[in-house]
């Protein structure tokens, strides 16, 4: 398949008015939290059924006002609660049966753009990262949990849905690591986001829709570099705090103690050239080291430990050489015990 020239991408992308839906939710939200925030205003909102425009500019108003909805537990809280429990219709918007094509509509997908939207505009304000908005989106469509199935809450009891299926958000919960901001400050950073909504601050979400196209290259993410890193250390900061729990009940001298004995073991260094070798090639330049009779090897051989007689004399015996030298000393001993006696 050839991919599009940037006129096609940029001309597809404005005929099918995808950002201009996305700018009209982030409008209606950013008006309803400054309703609320500014003016003290109790705010009704209603759109013709209740349960797509309404938990929409909801749950974004929500994103703005409350910094605890912007955690990963908060943000799971948000969505059981705007979309789920307000019967947002899962089941006809996403297609899950066969029914009205006219039923189908990505609601909840421009919600998660929106999201995402926020966070490349408020990137330390967040503490999940986009992998989170990814991983439920992808979750919502593979009908795998029970969760996003039915249309509302009455068709989940009626379909015993949280007898039979499992749960999405401990799924999630699980894998929290793998979900972290490592860019967020903290819950009270930021209290309110004010978001700039002119057209030039929207972006297309690369991540989401073309995140399987085979065109594009992959790129090492700076945030997911920062979090690799952050998990490598929070990992060797355990096993060093396990290394020191094991210090106290190994047997044997403490570190000090090792450190002072090897200050009194010396090694010579003139042995080996080499720190990781000792072969008889390191040797060839060195002195030749006498044999057991006072005698140097004639150069160019070598004394082998095993087979040479020299080898096995025994080291307190004298040398042929100092035979007489060693018995007038023995000699000279006897005769003063002799006098002293």
């Amino acid at each position: 398949m050839k991919s599009p020239s940037m006129s096609d991408f940029l001309t597809g992308l404005e005929s099918s008015g995808w950002l201009r839906h996305i700018k009209a939710v982030m409008d209606a939200g950013v008006f309803l939290a400054k309703a609320v925030k500014e003016e003290r205003a109790s705010v009704l909102v209603h759109c013709s059924d209740g349960w797509d425009r309404t938990a929409q500019v909801c749950s974004l108003a929500c994103l703005l006002l409350d910094p605890f909805y912007r955690t990963l537990k908060g943000f799971m809280v948000l969505v059981e609660k705007e979309w789920i429990a307000m019967g947002h219709k899962f089941s006809h918007r996403c297609g899950y049966l066969e029914g009205d094509p006219k039923e189908v509509s990505p609601v909840f997908t421009q919600f998660m753009d929106c999201t995402w939207q926020l966070m490349q505009q408020f990137p330390c304000s967040f503490a999940f990262n986009e992998r989170l908005l990814l991983e439920i989106h992808d979750h919502i469509y593979s009908c795998q949990f029970g969760n996003f199935l039915g249309t509302c809450q009455k068709d989940r009891e009626d379909l015993r849905i949280f007898e039979k299926t499992h749960s999405l958000w401990p799924f999630l919960l699980h894998r929290k690591q793998e979900f972290r901001n490592p860019l967020y400050k903290g819950f009270s950073a930021y209290k309110r986001l004010q978001p700039n909504t002119l057209p030039f601050s929207f972006q297309f979400w690369c991540g989401m829709y073309n995140r399987f196209d085979k065109g594009m290259h992959p790129k090492q993410c700076v945030l997911d570099y920062l979090l690799s890193c952050v998990t490598q250390k929070l990992e060797l900061e355990d096993t060093a705090n396990e290394l020191e729990n094991k210090l106290p009940l190994l047997d044997g001298p403490l570190p000090d103690e090792i450190s002072t004995v090897s200050k009194m073991v010396t090694v010579p260094t003139g042995c080996s050239k080499s720190p990781m070798l000792n072969t008889p090639q390191d040797y060839e330049d060195e002195p030749y080291a006498l044999v057991a009779n006072g005698t140097v090897p004639v150069e160019g051989s070598r004394l082998d430990p095993l087979n040479s007689k020299e080898a096995l004399v025994d080291p307190l015996a004298v040398p042929d050489g100092d035979r007489s030298t060693s018995r007038s000393v023995q000699a000279a001993v006897n005769a003063g015990n002799l006098q002293n006696h």
